[in-house]
This record gives structure tokens, sequence and C-alpha cells, in this order.
């Protein structure tokens, strides 16, 4: 006997799984590989692997979320994958356990101590998942995973952590890839708040062009800084300009992670890899039409 439930067309599924993904931010996570990897100076094909791993963390942490927002999402978002039932939730856990266990095999063959940076950084991804409705320093948890992307990729070219001399640039730009990452977090906290969100967040988001801009990389990265910066200013106007829109504010600085990691792809001297993290900013602004980033 048939269901008098209908079952949703292939296409609205795979939607349905394309937005628990938020497929339209994978883009950043390719881009955060390369630009980890270039600062421990590393490339070559094993950025494959790497990348291909971190984007499946970086999906199931997003499957995850939504999982463990089910019951909020019930109340506050029915129309949402899940609670609708476009994506039913034990295939979910099945996705979600499945990226997860395909990313940390794909580390296996990288080294041990990529692994092990995988590993933490999936240990992270959860600890958001399960504790950033009520923890206020969730937005640390965030930046944290996001730097932890940067140092895992470095890890795969250069596995000793005593080299400081190499290893300086990549902990600074990873701090300042947290820094940004915990602005927008903070930003994106904000859009079911009333009144006019604080402008400490502007500083955190505007560190790392202000650091482009001062640090002496040349006059390439200085371009790219100012490109960035430019970025950031434009997408905070929809947080404290007359029209509010966060969501639309955290997509566009979500993309702007691109614009980062193409200024640190400037600072390492890999100006060979910077058309490739452009087109991902535009492919993310693109996608983030089609498939909602937040």
């Amino acid at each position: 006997m048939s269901s008098s439930i209908p079952r949703p067309g292939w296409s609205r599924r795979l939607h349905g799984h394309l937005s628990l993904a938020r497929v339209s931010n994978s883009p950043t996570v390719v881009t955060n590989v390369l630009a980890g990897a270039a600062l421990a100076g590393g490339g070559g094909v094993t950025l494959l692997p790497l990348a291909a791993a971190l984007v499946l963390f970086y999906t199931g942490g997003m499957y995850l979320n939504d999982l463990l927002d089910l019951g909020i999402d019930r109340r506050e978002r029915p129309g949402r994958p899940l609670p609708s039932g476009l994506v039913p939730v034990k295939e979910a856990w099945t996705v979600t356990a499945a990226l997860f266990g395909m990313g940390l095999l794909l580390l296996v063959p990288v080294g041990g101590a990529t692994f092990l940076g995988g590993l933490i950084l999936v240990g992270l991804i959860v600890l958001y998942d399960a504790w950033h409705k009520t923890n206020p320093l969730s937005p640390v948890v965030m930046a944290a995973t996001r730097a932890m992307v940067y140092v895992t990729a470095g890890l795969a070219f250069f596995p000793y952590l005593t080299a400081l001399l190499v290893w300086t640039p990549l902990l600074v730009w990873a701090t300042l890839l947290a820094l940004y990452i915990a602005g927008l977090t903070y930003v994106a906290k904000t859009e079911n708040r009333r009144g006019t969100a604080r402008f400490w967040p502007v500083a955190l988001v505007a560190a790392p062009a202000v650091y482009g801009l001062t640090g002496g990389f040349g006059p390439g990265a200085a371009l790219l800084s100012l490109l960035l910066a430019a970025w950031v200013a434009h997408s905070l106007t929809f947080v404290y300009g007359k029209t509010r829109d966060i969501g639309g504010a955290v997509g566009r600085l979500i993309a702007g992670v691109c614009l980062l990691d193409a200024l640190v792809l400037g600072v390492a001297g890999a100006w060979t890899l910077l058309p490739l993290a452009l087109a991902a900013f535009l492919l993310t602004r693109w996608w983030q039409r089609h498939i909602k980033g937040t």
C-alpha cells in the first residue's frame, strides 16, 4: 500500500541536500587550503586530497548543524530541508557520517600530522555544532575551525611545528583568518536581535586587510588588501546602513574569505594560484544566489 505523503522529486531532493551542505560556500574552503599550503611552501597533487577532505569536513559540519538544530528549525524554520521532510533525517545522518569518514580516509596517505590536524578540526566542528546556541564563545570556536584549515593544510607540507621561521607566517595568517571569522560569526548571531549591531566586529573583519596594507608585502599585496577592504566595507553596509540585511552581509563576508585567501597567496608569492582564488570568489557569489550560504 502506497504512502499518502508525496515524496519529493529527485531534483527537489537534490536541492535539499545542496542546501543542507551550504554548497555555495565550499569554494572558500578550497581557497583556505591553497592559502595554508602556500604559507608552508607546498603545492602539487597533494592539494587535491587535502582540498577534497576539508570540503567534506565543512559539508559534514553543515549537515550536522541542521541535524542538531532540528527541534529549533521545526518551530522557527519549518521550510528547511529536514523539518519539511524534503530530506529524511536518517538519510542526513548517514550522509554526515559518510562525509566525515571519507574526509579522514583521504587524509591517511597525506601523513600522520595532517590526519591529526583533521581529527582536531572535526572535533572543533562537532563542538561548535553541538554548543553554538547557548555558548557565548561560539564565534571563537567557529574561528578556530577555519584557522585549523590553514594549519591542517600546512601540516601536509611541513609537518614539524618546531621550525618557527617557517610556521610564523602561517600562524599569523591563521590568527587573522580566525579574527575575520569571529567577527563574521558575531554579525550572523545578531540577525534576530533588535537594535543596532555593535561596532567592534568591524575591527575583526578588517584586521587581515589592515595587516596586508601595513606589513610591507609589496604593491601587489597592497592592491589585494585594498580589494579585500573595499569588499568588507561594502558587506558591512548591510549591517550598519539604513537597509539592514544581516543574511546578505554574512553571505558577502563569507565570499570575502576567498579574497582574504587571495591576499595570503600574494603574500606567499603563489601568484599562479591567484586566479583560482578570485574565480572561487565569483563562484561563491554566483552560487549563493541559487543556494543560500547561511
